[in-house]
């Protein structure tokens, strides 16, 4: 293991657990030890999961799945905004929609509220309305907004879950389990790796370490983008249609010749 990236993972605060008493047994084999009643995270168990991880994320990109980043805990909103922005694809950062993979056809008609709405405020339509119309409808904007900011373009369920934390966003994982999504997730001492198909055991209650591993994923994707256009043709329908598009035409010869 290179010893430049546990430096640096040290530095950014990976290896911080929780106390000792608030810990999952699931856990016993990503944690070094204990310092001052709190359980330390193996780095090196660390690196390998996140190379793991990272390495799943850029083949589901390049594939063109779409993941959804959840991350609502505000030492790590940010961070991950800025990830699915720049990758291109959806994120939760205020609050977990109950409901949102399970029962998506409500949603999508919550987000087709939403955007009514938006189009709306933009073309001045609130301006006809009473000030308390008005007022009610700008309330509901917000709080849509807030909600589906960046599902906006979400027209189905998600391929690819990944959340911040597994056990503050468990509703989320409960939710992606149930449809047999692809789930990934950065664990702390407290959490359950059985839950998730891939997770990263790290502090999850640091901006440093939150921000890191974004970082990393970050520049996975980002750095897959260029060949994920060359990627789309390996999506080989075309080619598998030309294929048997070729095929028919030897029949038809084969056919006239039998009439010759």
């Amino acid at each position: 293991m290179d010893k430049k990236t546990l430096n640096s993972m040290f530095d950014n605060l990976l290896h911080i657990g929780n106390k000792k008493n608030y810990w999952n047994p699931n856990m016993k084999n990503y944690i070094y030890g204990a310092s001052n009643g709190i359980h330390v995270i193996n780095l090196i168990e660390t690196a390998k999961k996140l190379d793991e991880v990272k390495t799943q994320l850029k083949d589901l990109h390049a594939q063109g799945k779409k993941i959804l980043f959840v991350a609502t805990k505000l030492q790590s909103r940010d961070a991950y905004v800025e990830l699915a922005k720049e990758t291109g694809h959806y994120y939760v950062s205020e609050k977990w929609v109950p409901g949102l993979l399970t029962n998506f056809k409500t949603i999508k008609v919550r987000i087709a509220t939403y955007l009514r709405l938006l189009k709306d405020s933009e073309s001045g339509a609130f301006d006809i309305l009473t000030k308390k119309e008005a007022a009610a409808k700008m309330l509901e904007l917000e709080k849509l907004d807030k909600a589906f900011k960046w599902l906006k373009e979400m027209k189905r369920v998600p391929d690819v879950l990944f959340v911040v934390d597994g056990v503050y966003e468990a509703q989320a994982v409960r939710e992606a389990n149930s449809l047999n999504l692809t789930s990934f997730a950065i664990m702390n001492t407290n959490g359950d790796d059985t839950s998730v198909t891939n997770m990263i055991p790290a502090n999850t209650n640091s901006v440093k370490s939150t921000e890191f591993i974004a970082n990393v994923i970050k520049k996975e994707l980002v750095g897959t983008k260029v060949k994920a256009t060359g990627g789309k043709i390996q999506k080989m329908a075309p080619k598998k249609v030309s294929g048997e598009t070729k095929k028919a035409p030897a029949k038809k010869t084969a056919v006239k010749t039998e009439e010759k």
